[in-house]
């Protein structure tokens, strides 16, 4: 099993395998590249994920990126502000998520808009480690040359995969209780930095409680104020169980009572506005 560090690194790392890319679809460009149409740049997107993503065999997986993935590939990540270029920076991080979950690990490509150049993607993670189960979203936007993807754009919620994994406490319900210093002392062992006894009487001692005032913006930056659901829906799931809340309200005829359920819905954990 791969170590906690292992996976705390890799899903902080660039949002995990969400990609944008530009494609030259309705531009003509120079020299021999070739133009491709919408579908054909989702079918690109498409294929990277089943066959580099998704795929166990590291060979096969690595020989599909050479086919999907420009040379001149960078990962535009603002926390990551000197990215390597290349396939095999791109790979690296694609087997990193793998390895962390031991092969554990499956992309699901929910959704792609394609207009003119660019792809975007809505992606669900199903994720186990031991025991623990993890399901999360994420939202790509990639950018694409002769059929190759030069540029990737990435955003994942991977504050709600270390959550469910056990690995972060969750800072938006808990009040007073939730201390801001196990953000630090989980860097630090993703950093592979030793934690001191220090660390933990920090904690302990109350200096770094949050305050009410703090605690707003982090419920207001997550988007609720319940705690975390134990059971996440994602994709056609989700919009499945909310379609089934809807129509067994209005049946009844409690539309303020489905507005008060969808606020406080324990399966979402999410603060909806009606």
């Amino acid at each position: 099993m791969a170590p906690w560090s292992q996976i705390v690194a890799s899903l902080a790392s660039a949002g995990v395998a969400l990609v944008a890319v530009k494609l030259s679809g309705d531009q003509k460009t120079s020299g021999n590249a070739r133009e491709t149409s919408p579908s054909q740049n989702k079918a690109v997107v498409r294929k990277l994920y089943r066959e580099v993503w998704n795929q166990k065999d590291k060979g096969k997986a690595k020989a599909a990126a050479y086919a999907f993935i420009s040379e001149d590939h960078i990962l535009i990540d603002p926390s990551h502000p000197n990215p390597t270029p290349g396939v095999e920076a791109y790979m690296e991080m694609a087997e990193s998520l793998r390895e962390a979950f031991s092969g554990n690990i499956t992309l699901v490509v929910d959704d792609l808009v394609a207009q003119g150049l660019k792809v975007v993607a809505q992606i669900s993670y199903k994720a186990e480690v031991g025991d623990k189960k993890a399901r999360w979203t994420g939202t790509a936007v990639m950018e694409v040359e002769d059929g190759k993807i030069v540029k990737s754009w990435v955003n994942s919620d991977s504050l709600s995969a270390l959550i469910q994994l056990g690995l972060l406490q969750d800072v938006a319900f808990g009040g007073e209780k939730t201390s801001p210093d196990q953000f630090q002392r989980v860097t630090k062992r993703a950093a592979g930095v030793k934690v001191t006894a220090d660390d933990h009487e920090q904690e302990q001692g109350g200096g770094g409680h949050l305050k009410a005032s703090d605690l707003k913006v982090v419920q207001a930056l997550l988007g609720r104020s319940e705690a975390h659901p134990t059971k996440v829906l994602t994709g056609n799931e989700w919009l499945q169980y909310f379609d089934k809340v809807a129509s067994d309200d209005e049946s009844d005829g409690e539309t303020s009572l489905f507005n008060q359920r969808m606020r406080i819905d324990s399966k979402t954990g999410l603060d909806m506005i009606i």
